[in-house]
């Protein structure tokens, strides 16, 4: 009995989250670009830890100079991370793709999987980072000191005889920054993917929103912008892509928004018909709500996020009108 009952509730779990696999993607493309842009922030603090030698940059977790730096790399980490109690974004970000593209389902997205796969192998080689930076800023300072001891020191030959210690935290810096650099090597590689995946991902409404509202990240992320990105999605057509964006607005009852696409698929194809209907629908019913241009927005100027369908949060004027 009570192994069907597990049953049942998994498939239940199942259900709801096969329900709901729209939001989950989008939600996986971006947190993908909440991660990257904290791990750009993470490879800049590990690049102010060059040191000048010879004319060239050196790259020393160890030296005192850069301790500073690599405390912030470690503070980084622990917030990407976060622990099994308190997952941070990357952890989230790892389980979710489990989630949307299992080991299991043989049937599902290659680049699904792959991507699933390397966003897994970012997670585990920054592990092995935070752990030497965490050995690194623990005995680093300790390694230092004992460089500074004379020769003389009656426990030293006995120490270096057992361990070299220097040698030992030395070749932990090492690995650090290997491993820095191949976080980066995987994180390139997982953007690709995600890149590639995209036209799959045409069918989410949801995602060609994502790939709108977030034009800035997406073109330092890809070096494309929304409009080249939606046109490789719809097969040459960005209009069909700013379409499918409005559909989802006009849905949310997002009005001024979903104007907004409608007119962007016009710049892109003055011919499409859904295009000059809808703009002519949504101008005429957003003038009907807003005669005096007051700034209150009613149901047709909520922001994308807020829970209530009908109360706007954002203007001062709706929050001074609500019931």
């Amino acid at each position: 009995m009570a192994d069907a009952d597990r049953q049942r509730t998994e498939q239940r779990r199942q259900n709801w989250f096969a329900r709901r696999r729209d939001h989950f993607l989008a939600q996986v493309v971006a947190d993908f670009f909440s991660f990257v842009h904290s791990f750009v922030r993470l490879y800049e603090e590990y690049l102010a830890c060059g040191i000048p030698v010879s004319g060239r940059m050196r790259m020393d977790l160890l030296d005192s100079r850069t301790g500073d730096h690599r405390q912030r790399i470690w503070e980084q980490l622990a917030r990407m991370i976060g622990s099994e109690t308190a997952k941070g974004e990357l952890w989230q970000l790892k389980d979710l793709c489990h989630q949307l593209w299992p080991e299991h389902d043989q049937a599902g997205s290659v680049h699904g999987a792959l991507f699933d796969w390397l966003v897994g192998s970012v997670f585990h080689e920054a592990m092995k980072l935070k752990e030497n930076i965490y050995l690194l800023n623990t005995y680093g300072p300790a390694a230092r000191r004992l460089r500074r001891l004379p020769a003389s020191d009656p426990g030293l030959p006995r120490l270096s005889a057992m361990v070299d210690v220097e040698a030992l935290v030395g070749s932990i810096a090492d690995d650090a920054a290997r491993q820095v650099e191949q976080l980066a090597i995987l994180v390139g590689q997982a953007s690709c993917i995600l890149r590639i995946l995209l036209p799959e991902l045409a069918d989410d409404p949801l995602v060609v929103r994502l790939i709108v509202e977030e034009d800035a990240q997406v073109q330092v992320l890809w070096g494309e912008g929304s409009q080249e990105i939606l046109a490789d999605m719809f097969h040459g057509s960005a209009a069909r892509g700013y379409c499918v964006a409005g559909r989802s607005y006009v849905e949310g009852q997002w009005y001024e928004q979903a104007l907004a696409m409608y007119k962007q698929a016009l710049r892109c194809d003055p011919e499409n018909r859904e295009a000059r209907e809808q703009t002519a629908r949504l101008k005429a019913m957003l003038e009907s709500v807003l005669p005096d241009n007051s700034g209150s927005c009613g149901s047709s100027g909520r922001t994308p996020g807020q829970d209530h369908p009908i109360i706007c949060n954002h203007h001062p004027a709706c929050r001074d009108n609500k019931p």
